[in-house]
């Protein structure tokens, strides 16, 4: 049996606040189901889906890589710069779009290089990595108007966790199951 599994960073409880809010004063503009704040996550790398003997070597890689790369797992201070519809050019999502940021880079490319030498065979998607929150799924609407949302916002935020989630697709929200947590020091 095939599992649909991500790595990510949950979005920590201080946040929520400051999510409410935002989401209140959005609710005025736009009529939409906003994603649970406890679903809430940056995701670091989305891995599609992979077979139980692969999950059980990406277990034994989480071990190896923080046993071997400590300074990759240290709590992870972020920026959140806006919010604005995602992904950009498109309206399909409310997303938090985050700071571009050297650590998480690095912590990602480490990810997929010792998963891809372990012989994991996953969905490596083909662009850039753009760090978000995604608060929101947008339907289709015909004539595209939507109102200008777009808000400056230079929030700090420290993420305490990795997580790698299996996704269960359900409506009206996915469903997401740990699989296994570190904490980050």
């Amino acid at each position: 049996m095939r599992k649909r599994v991500f790595f990510a960073l949950p979005v920590t409880k201080g946040l929520y606040p400051k999510i409410y809010r935002l989401e209140k004063e959005l609710s005025k503009k736009l009529k939409i189901n906003w994603i649970p704040v406890e679903n809430l996550h940056l995701t670091i790398l989305f891995l599609g889906y992979l077979k139980e003997e692969d999950l059980f070597i990406l277990d034994k890689t989480i071990d190896f890589l923080k046993n071997n790369y400590p300074e990759c797992f240290k709590k992870i201070s972020l920026k959140i710069k806006k919010i604005d519809y995602g992904p950009p050019y498109k309206k399909r999502m409310v997303w938090l779009y985050i700071e571009k940021n050297e650590k998480l880079e690095k912590i990602r490319n480490i990810i997929i290089r010792k998963i891809s030498e372990y012989g994991i065979n996953f969905k490596m998607e083909n662009r850039d990595f753009l760090p978000h929150i995604n608060l929101a799924r947008l339907k289709f609407r015909k004539d595209n108007h939507f109102p200008i949302i777009e808000q400056r916002l230079n929030w700090s935020v420290i993420f305490n966790k990795i997580v790698l989630y299996e996704s269960h697709l359900k409506k009206p929200f996915a469903q997401y199951e740990v699989l296994k947590m570190i904490d980050l020091d």
